[in-house]
């Protein structure tokens, strides 16, 4: 019955929104003018149903109303967006939507626009939680202020929605009072009730006599709602109306007269909802015919009872007449009812095949998305292998001047940056395509966050920031847990804070929260003096593209940084949360439950080392693109390595046949033989050397095929020096 009341709500539109028009070719030529024009177009697409088209004039409304500090258009939008979810039955927005309406009457101190909004929140609860008590509570306060108003008209949607409410609930009595209160307002204030109101009053008084089986009194109320309705193509009231029609027939027992009724119900209600029209029909139809079918069996067994009284004779002959009569019939009835559900089942069948095909194409698209997204982003990654190799190799050089030491550093800042977008855009397609997958190792927590801290410190140098880790002494030493997507997430949060301070201080906290033999809760914690968040924007922050506007600083970025840790997070089986106040700076935390790994076990620990001792080494390096080689070769040799270089894994397999090497360096795409092959047959007659992938493909992609084939390790282009180093160092050391 929720879908019926949408008419109550729709008819104190003009009253609750304001009774402003605005004509379609009127000129726009003021910010005013543009809010009464979209308002009045939401209403104009509201009432025609078009859902979608009142949505989009709201939305606008909300937007000019926030930019011109009008709360109440605010008030306004934000109550036609809730008429409009109530349409849809989406009451979770419904309810953000009333709320938003309610705070923003408030501001404006408009009583009769606090009634209407109580009004939406009581509607809420009856119609889309089936809270009764709750939704009584609201439109009682409702009720309370509109009883204070000289207008006394003004109280007739509170009332007629507790009545509607309690009808809604089977509760007639309770109902009758607030029923016979709305007729009295409509008697004594003739004139300034809306007529939809007043056939909302007959529609319930004629649910009420129906209910105290005055089937006569309750028809006739009903054909008035419904004259009414047709007059004024209300297909909702239409729909409805003859539903409660059929019912009372049905329970007068007219057969007929109620299989045409609830035809008709059927036939208005498919101009709302399709899905709904085939349901109903379905439904309809099964019901009466399962009836029916029981109207027969009590019919044969009484036939039965008088066949054995009578006497035999022409009188039986007479009877067997009149059941093959009755026989034929019932199979031309259930002849009628089959065909009518075999043409409900295939057009049922239809939309479900519509459903799983249209389900098809987008799980097709996601994948092209995601497969363009990787594609573009390797592509990307290449060039930028180069730039930001050759920059850092030159800023290695002592003999460079100070001016163009500065150029570099700017230009390795970019190149930096534009790698950082790249691989964001990736992570964000990986985690909507559900690609992400938790990789636990043992972990130092405390060296991992000084080493994540101390990447920070050019920039806090830059801004003036100082960096402070704070590490509770009672963390233990190592614990399971998937370091690459902890290092993200503290990347992410660490450089949200740098964006946002200057000449203040950035925390780094390790908290144990709780610690047993095995297991223990971690919590870390983000903090900084920066410019804070305002409370209007918290909850966007962590929305895909979001910028929350934090004026300081104009540079904001992509805004995807925070939807990261957010989604990474969830994988991981946490929560995000933000405690900011604008001016202040902002604190960003997170539990973590891990699993407490013995510090005598041998597993290797994912930590960076850098101390192990090192001797003459000579690398193979297999690299097709010229300027990658030069950049490889030169970190090689600045980090006191020999190398060899060829240009596809074919030269690569032949090299390893004729001599030996400490280690191979393989890039995954090369011409003739790619870096999957070539290992595959190096594998083949050596197992010892260690192999390690080179990629400008997301790791995790990769990195599965790269570990079964034999290769020891993968690791990321662009390379940099610190990474190079500790990725050989590791693998050398077996």
């Amino acid at each position: 019955m929720g879908s019926f009341r949408i008419i109550l709500l729709t008819y104190s539109l003009l009253v609750a929104i304001g009774g402003d028009t605005y004509g379609q070719d009127k000129a726009v030529n003021t910010v005013n003018d543009s809010l009464q024009h979209f308002m009045s177009e939401s209403k104009k697409f509201r009432a025609a149903f078009k859902i979608r088209k009142s949505l989009d004039y709201a939305i606008k409304t909300i937007d000019l109303a926030h930019q011109l500090n009008n709360d109440n258009y605010k008030y306004r939008g934000h109550y036609m967006m809730a008429s409009n979810y109530q349409v849809v039955h989406d009451f979770k927005n419904m309810e953000f939507h009333g709320n938003e309406a309610l705070k923003y009457a408030r501001k404006t101190k408009d009583t009769i626009a606090i009634v209407y909004s109580l009004n939406v929140l009581g509607g809420v609860y009856s119609d889309g939680y089936e809270d009764l008590a709750k939704s009584i509570k609201y439109f009682n306060e409702s009720l309370a202020i509109a009883e204070k108003l000289k207008d006394q008209s003004k109280k007739m949607a509170p009332i007629l929605n507790i009545g509607w409410a309690y009808v809604d609930q089977k509760k007639y009595d309770l109902a009758f009072p607030y029923l016979n209160q709305a007729q009295n307002i409509i008697e004594n204030h003739p004139g300034e009730v809306s007529i939809i109101a007043i056939n909302d009053i007959k529609y319930l008084f004629g649910k009420y006599y129906a209910h105290k089986n005055n089937y006569e009194k309750a028809n006739k109320l009903f054909d008035e709602v419904i004259q009414l309705a047709e007059e004024k193509e209300i297909y909702s009231i239409l729909s409805n109306t003859y539903k409660a029609k059929s019912d009372t027939f049905e329970k007068m027992g007219h057969k007929d007269s109620a299989f045409y009724t609830v035809k008709k119900h059927l036939y208005y209600r498919d101009h709302l909802l399709d899905e709904e029209k085939l349901r109903q029909i379905e439904t309809a139809k099964v019901n009466y015919s399962l009836n029916e079918f029981k109207r027969e069996i009590e019919n044969s067994k009484k036939e039965e009872e008088y066949l054995a009284k009578i006497e035999r004779g022409n009188l039986i002959i007479i009877i067997s007449s009149i059941s093959l009569v009755l026989l034929v019939g019932s199979v031309f009835f259930f002849y009628l009812g089959y065909r009518s559900k075999q043409k409900l089942n295939v057009t049922l069948q239809q939309k479900n095949k519509e459903l799983v095909e249209a389900k098809l194409e987008a799980e097709k698209l996601t994948n092209v998305k995601s497969q363009f997204i990787s594609t573009v982003s390797h592509e990307l990654r290449t060039p930028l292998y180069g730039v930001v190799g050759i920059t850092t190799l030159l800023l290695e050089d002592n003999d460079i001047l100070a001016k163009h030491k500065k150029l570099l550093n700017s230009l390795k800042f970019s190149g930096d940056y534009l790698l950082d977008l790249i691989n964001k855009v990736l992570k964000i397609s990986k985690i909507e395509s559900n690609k992400e997958e938790l990789a636990k190792t043992p972990t130092n927590l405390a060296l991992l966050s000084q080493n994540l801290l101390h990447s920070f410190e050019y920039q806090a140098k830059n801004k003036n920031n100082k960096l402070v880790l704070d590490i509770q002494k009672e963390l233990p030493e190592v614990v399971n847990i998937d370091s690459l997507k902890l290092s993200e997430i503290l990347i992410n949060l660490i450089g949200n804070s740098s964006k946002f301070t200057e000449n203040g201080t950035i925390w780094l906290r390790v908290k144990v929260k709780s610690i047993e033999k095995d297991t223990t809760i971690i919590r870390y914690e983000v903090e900084d003096s920066g410019v804070g968040i305002p409370d209007d924007k918290k909850e966007f922050v962590f929305e895909k593209f979001s910028q929350v506007g934090r004026e300081v600083n104009k540079s904001e970025g992509t805004g995807l940084g925070l939807s990261i840790v957010k989604n990474l997070l969830d994988i991981m089986g946490s929560q995000i949360h933000l405690d900011s106040k604008e001016g202040r700076g902002t604190k960003f935390y997170f539990d973590l439950e891990l699993e407490v790994i013995d510090e005598n076990d041998d597993n290797q620990l994912d930590i960076d080392n850098t101390n192990t001792a090192q001797s003459y080494r000579r690398i193979l390096v297999a690299e097709d693109n010229k300027i990658n080689q030069i950049v490889t070769k030169n970190l090689l040799n600045l980090i006191g390595y020999d190398c060899i270089i060829v240009e596809n894994g074919f030269n690569a397999l032949q090299m390893v046949k004729k001599e030996d090497f400490d280690l191979i360096l393989m890039d995954l795409n090369m011409p003739y033989l790619n870096g999957i092959e070539a290992t595959k047959r190096i594998r083949e007659f050596d197992q010892e050397t260690p192999i390690i992938a080179l990629t400008a493909s997301e790791l995790s992609e990769v990195k599965g095929e790269c570990l079964a084939i034999g290769m020891n390790d993968i690791i990321n282009k662009p390379l940099n020096k610190n990474d190079l180093r500790n990725i050989i160092t590791k693998n050398l050391q077996y």
